[in-house]
C-alpha cells in the first residue's frame, strides 16, 4: 500500500482556507492529501494522527493571527514533533517579532504575505517538498551509514566502534563503568569444521541468550567475530556475578542449532574505568588466554607493569594516525660522490603525534605485529610520490614483507605513478636485509614486477641478516647499501675496510652501484671515496627533515 503524503493548511478564515486548498489540489492533484484546520489545536490533532500512522507531512502552511495559540508559537511547538517538516507562514498581519521568533525557534522555511502570488506560492511549496525529501533521503542514508559503522552486519549488535564511542563520551553521573570481555576460543574450530555461516548463527544465538539473561542491567556488544563485550554502570562485582551465572549456564548446556549441539569455550575478563576500560579489560583477556584460565580474570595494575597497556595504546595511536593520514615522510639526502651534490633522497616514515613525531624505532615492531605496517607503507609511498611529483630528484622508500607479499602491489605502484605522471625510474625501492624470501615466495615475483615497470631496486643494510649470493641472483639489484656498522668502523678497523672493499667489488661486478650509510665524519667519507663508492648518506651531509 502506497504511503500517504500530507500538506497541512491552517487559517481561521474559511474562505482563505478553501481557496488555498483548491489551489493546492490543482497543482498537486492526488499526489498529496490536503488537510485544513481553523486553529492550532485542530491542526495538532490532525498532525498527531498522521504521525501515529507514520506518514509524511512535508509542508505545513500556517497563519499567524488565529484564535488561541498564535502561528509562531504553534510552529515552534511543531518543531519538537516534526523537525523535518517545512514550515511556511502565510499571513498579512504578522509582526516582525513573530516572524523572527518562528525563524529562530521554529525553523521557519519561508514567509509569504497575503494576498499571495499564486505562482510564488506554488514554487515555494514545490521547493519545500523537494527540500523535505532531500533531507529525508540524506537522513536515511546517514542512518544506514551509522548502522554499517556502528553495528555488526551479521548479528545486528553494536560493534567495537560503537563501544569506543560510548566509552569516550563524558558522563558526569558515572565516572567509571564496568566492562566484561568474552573471547570465544571455539571460533577457529567451528569455522574449520562447519564454516562461517554456521558460526555466525551460533554466535547470534549466544548474543541473544546473553542479552536475555542480563535484561536491562547491561548492554551487549559484538566487537569482532570472536570477541564480545558487556558494558554496565553496575559495580564490577555485581556484573561479574551476573555473567558468571550465565557462564555456568552455557558450560552445562550446549547451544543447540538445528539439532546439533555446540559447546562454546570462552575466556572472560573485566575492568572498570571510562576511556581506558576496554584496554584494561583487553590486557586481562590477554592474561586469561596466556594462562588458559577457566575463571574470570579482572584487570589489576600488575598487568600493565610490562608496558602491555602502553603498547596497546600506542597501537591504537598508530591506527588513528593511519586513518587520519598522519603518516609523514621525512627526507635524508644521498650525496653523489662524483658531483659532490645531493641528487637523491631516502623517504623515512614518521608518525605525527601532536607537536612531535614518532620514529620507526618506537612504532615499527608494533606495526608489524598488528599488520598495520602495510597501510603505513602504502601511505608513505603515496605521500612521497605526491611530494616529489613536481621536483626533479630521485627518491627511495623502504619496503617490508607486508608490501612484498601483496600480490597486486606492483600494479598499485604503477597506478600511483600514472596518477602522479611520474617516471618509474625515479623511485627506488629498498629491500630490507631482514626479509626472508623463503617464507613468502611471492616477494621475489613482486620485486621482479617492480623492475619490469621501470622501478629501481636496492638491497638495504647489506652485510647482515640474509646477505648471500643467491639473494643477489634473485633480486638483481640496482644499488647495494652497505650496513652502517661496517661504515662506522672504516677508518680504524682493517677487517671492516676489507669487507667493505669486497662488497664494493662484488656490487660493481654485477653492475650495481653502492651507497654507504651512516656517514658521520669527513674521515669516513674520505675512505669511502677512496674505495670508489658512488653515494654517501648520513648526518655528515643531512639529518632527516620534513622538508628539503
Amino acid at each position: 500500500m502506497e504511503e500517504k503524503r500530507y500538506i497541512i493548511c491552517i487559517d481561521d478564515e474559511f474562505f482563505i482556507l478553501w481557496n488555498l486548498k483548491e489551489q493546492l489540489k490543482k497543482v498537486f492533484g492526488n499526489d498529496f492529501t490536503i488537510e485544513t484546520a481553523e486553529s492550532a489545536e485542530s491542526a495538532k490533532e490532525i498532525i498527531g494522527e498522521i504521525n501515529e500512522a507514520g506518514e509524511d507531512i512535508p509542508v505545513v502552511i500556517c497563519d499567524q493571527v488565529m484564535p488561541g495559540q498564535k502561528g509562531d508559537e504553534f510552529l515552534i511547538e511543531l518543531q519538537s514533533t516534526n523537525p523535518n517538516t517545512k514550515k511556511i507562514m502565510l499571513t498579512g498581519q504578522a509582526p516582525a517579532q513573530a516572524v523572527g521568533n518562528a525563524l529562530n525557534h521554529g525553523c521557519l522555511y519561508r514567509y509569504l504575505a497575503k494576498p499571495w502570488d499564486a505562482n510564488d506560492l506554488e514554487l515555494t511549496i514545490k521547493q519545500a517538498i523537494d527540500s523535505f525529501y532531500t533531507d529525508k533521503s540524506l537522513e536515511q542514508k546517514n542512518k544506514e551509514l551509522e548502522k554499517s559503522l556502528f553495528f555488526n552486519p551479521e548479528t545486528g549488535f553494536p560493534n567495537f566502534e560503537s563501544l569506543i564511542r560510548v566509552l569516550s563520551k563524558p558522563d558526569k553521573t558515572f565516572q567509571n563503568v564496568t566492562i566484561v570481555l568474552i573471547k570465544i576460543v571455539s571460533y577457529p574450530n567451528i569455522i574449520k569444521n562447519f564454516g562461517i555461516e554456521i558460526y555466525r548463527k551460533i554466535v547470534s544465538k549466544f548474543l541473544r541468550m546473553l542479552s536475555t539473561h542480563l535484561k536491562d542491567e547491561a548492554k551487549v556488544y559484538h566487537l569482532y567475530e570472536d570477541e564480545l563485550a558487556i558494558l554496565s554502570e553496575n559495580l564490577e562485582t555485581d556484573l561479574i556475578a551476573n555473567v558468571e551465572a550465565f557462564r555456568l549456564l552455557i558450560k552445562s548446556d550446549d547451544i543447540l542449532l538445528d539439532e546439533v549441539s555446540f559447546h562454546l569455550q570462552c575466556y572472560f575478563s573485566s575492568a572498570i574505568g571510562r576511556e581506558d576500560a576496554y584496554y584494561k579489560a583487553k590486557l586481562a583477556l590477554f592474561k586469561a588466554e596466556s594462562t588458559n584460565s577457566v575463571e574470570f580474570v579482572p584487570y589489576n595494575e600488575d598487568l600493565s607493569t610490562d608496558h602491555h597497556l602502553q603498547n596497546f595504546q600506542l597501537s591504537q595511536k598508530i591506527t588513528r594516525a593511519i586513518n587520519e593520514k598522519n603518516i609523514v615522510p621525512f627526507f635524508q639526502g644521498i650525496r653523489d660522490n662524483k658531483t659532490k651534490t645531493i641528487t637523491k633522497f631516502e623517504c623515512l616514515a614518521r608518525i605525527r603525534d601532536k607537536n612531535s613525531f614518532l620514529v620507526p624505532a618506537v612504532f615499527l615492531d608494533l606495526a608489524k605485529s598488528t599488520g598495520s605496517i602495510r597501510m603505513i607503507g602504502l601511505q608513505m609511498i603515496d605521500e612521497s610520490m605526491n611530494y616529489f611529483k613536481d621536483r626533479t630528484f630521485e627518491f627511495s622508500i623502504n619496503l617490508t614483507e607486508a608490501e612484498l607479499e601483496y600480490k597486486s602491489f606492483s600494479k598499485w605502484v604503477a597506478a600511483r605513478l600514472a596518477h602522479y605522471k611520474m617516471a618509474a625510474n625515479r623511485i627506488t625501492f629498498e629491500i630490507l636485509e631482514d626479509i626472508s624470501f623463503s617464507e613468502n615466495k611471492n616477494s621475489v615475483n613482486t620485486i621482479r614486477e617492480l623492475k619490469s615497470i621501470g622501478c629501481q631496486i636496492a638491497i638495504d643494510d647489506f652485510g647482515v641478516q640474509y646477505s648471500n649470493l643467491s639473494r643477489l641472483l634473485e633480486i638483481d639489484p640496482d644499488y647495494i647499501k652497505i650496513d652502517g656498522q661496517f661504515i662506522r668502523e672504516l677508518p680504524h678497523n682493517q677487517t671492516a675496510a676489507l669487507l667493505v672493499k669486497g662488497i664494493v667489488d662484488l656490487a660493481h661486478g654485477i653492475g650495481a652501484k653502492v651507497v654507504a650509510e651512516f656517514v658521520s665524519s669527513q674521515e669516513i667519507q674520505s675512505t669511502i671515496e677512496s674505495l670508489g663508492i658512488e653515494f654517501s648518506q648520513g648526518y655528515l651531509f643531512m639529518e632527516p627533515s620534513q622538508n628539503l
